[in-house]
């Protein structure tokens, strides 16, 4: 089974089509977009309604939970209040419906291998804002999650969020698909492996 997935498009139509058109060249059985639709760019919108007419599988990114919840529920965006406040007025009803109905997570098990997608590692799933800071990836909270029972239960774990391509134990993250350096993730799963490659966008 071939499974793409890209993240972070970050209001770029440009970009998210051609990740869109890459990953059908690539004969893609399943396609994951990770979150982050909006901030940045400014086709937030007309990224939005590609999404929801694509029949991919879209997750909640933290650019989503204030969109459709506020930027109340993480203390450190304060400053994009005007820019979220903005979007949230535009937003349809069906728009917002669309949003706030996004799964945090997606779970597939293939050949006996169990997969995971996710905007990023959680600290709380329960919590308004589920996700580790990006933090995390400097004071080494990041790293112990990684290594922790839960992440360790799955073949490979997939996010985005940090903009950037790296691989931590069984955590695999992509690039931004909407920004510089944008990538995305290509994974192959057999009986025998579980295999994946950055694929560049550039």
């Amino acid at each position: 089974m071939k499974i793409a997935v890209f993240s972070d498009v970050h209001g770029n139509l440009a970009a998210l089509k051609k990740v869109l058109r890459q990953i059908k060249e690539k004969g893609a059985d399943l396609t994951v977009f990770l979150g982050d639709i909006f901030q940045r760019g400014n086709e937030e919108f007309e990224c939005l309604e590609l999404l929801k007419e694509s029949g991919i599988i879209c997750l909640k990114g933290n650019c989503e939970l204030y969109a459709g919840y506020g930027v109340d529920v993480d203390p450190d965006v304060e400053h994009l209040r005007a820019y979220y406040d903005g979007i949230r007025e535009r937003l349809t009803h069906e728009q917002m419906e669309f949003i706030r109905q996004l799964p945090l997570f997606y779970e597939l098990e293939c050949h006996g291998h169990k997969l995971r997608f996710s905007h990023f590692l959680f600290l709380d799933k329960e919590a308004a804002y589920p996700f580790l800071p990006l933090s995390s990836l400097k004071n080494g909270e990041f790293d112990k999650a990684c290594a922790s029972e839960e992440v360790m239960g799955y073949d490979l774990v997939a996010v985005g969020h940090s903009h950037q391509n790296f691989v931590k134990g069984k955590v695999v993250s992509v690039s931004a698909a909407g920004l510089e350096g944008a990538s995305y993730l290509l994974i192959e799963v057999s009986e025998e492996s579980v295999g994946f490659e950055h694929i560049s966008l550039d």
